[in-house]
């Protein structure tokens, strides 16, 4: 091989690395963040693919050298990337769900507000606890366990694979998993203004004269935001136990694609 042959190899290399990591990093959680500048992205996509990249060129991966073959090559990297990041972009959605159902118990659903971390329309407690979720996972280092997941990738998934992905019911399973974790991780909430709903409406029936709509909101509102002040000492167990199932997930799906 001359030393033009290995300038190009390296750089192709490189540049499949990169796209990888480029993929996962536009869903996955803390990283994908709307705030988070497209530079700096592009930035840390850079500086983590030269820290694995001896580690991949030890493998001595085979690379095309056709320029078709290369990019399509290419694209599969980031489609590669792009579903890593998105079973673990499952932790956002499930912190959404659970956030649209309280605020409908709550009668917040009129009043969703943007969400500073993906800049897109969500619901107010689902951005609460979106925001509180995403400093946890920052004060407990937790990003590092997603790049070293996405390290991994590499063990399961090598540079220009040639097995297929999961199948569809792997994806089918997570989009039910990520309804019933939702509804888990809301049903203090939702169970709490359920019983507060049928006592007011017991309550309507013993006293007819009591304008029962002047008194139910409020005290949905009180009482709900009492349950979320009661829960915020276990929010971070939830908040843990979303992250070690979304690597679970993530495990699956790397075994599941080496088939």
């Amino acid at each position: 091989m001359g030393l033009a042959q290995f300038l190009q190899w390296n750089v192709s290399l490189f540049l499949l690395i990169v796209s990888r990591w480029a993929g996962m990093i536009m869903l996955a959680p803390v990283f994908g963040a709307r705030g988070v500048p497209g530079m700096v992205k592009l930035g840390l996509a850079v500086s983590l693919s030269i820290i694995v990249y001896p580690l991949i060129q030890a493998s001595g991966p085979q690379i095309p050298n056709e320029l078709l073959l290369y990019g399509a090559l290419v694209i599969k990297e980031v489609l590669v990337g792009l579903v890593i990041g998105f079973v673990i972009y499952a932790i956002t959605a499930i912190l959404e769900g659970a956030g649209q159902l309280i605020d409908f118990q709550m009668g917040f659903t009129m009043g969703n507000m943007i969400d500073p971390v993906y800049g897109m329309q969500s619901p107010m407690m689902g951005n609460f606890q979106l925001v509180l979720a995403t400093m946890l996972l920052l004060a407990t280092n937790s990003h590092h366990y997603l790049i070293a997941a996405m390290v991994k990738s590499y063990s399961y998934i090598p540079v220009n694979p040639t097995a297929l992905p999961q199948g569809l019911d792997f994806f089918v399973n997570l989009v039910t998993a990520v309804f019933s974790l939702s509804i888990q991780l809301s049903l203090p909430v939702v169970g709490a203004l359920l019983i507060a709903d049928i006592g007011v409406g017991l309550l309507s029936r013993a006293v007819p004269q009591l304008n029962i709509f002047t008194v139910v909101f409020p005290v949905k509102i009180i009482l709900g935001f009492v349950i979320l002040f009661l829960a915020v000492p276990f929010f971070g167990v939830s908040v843990s136990h979303l992250f070690n199932t979304s690597m679970t997930w993530v495990l699956q799906l790397y075994k599941g694609w080496q088939q």
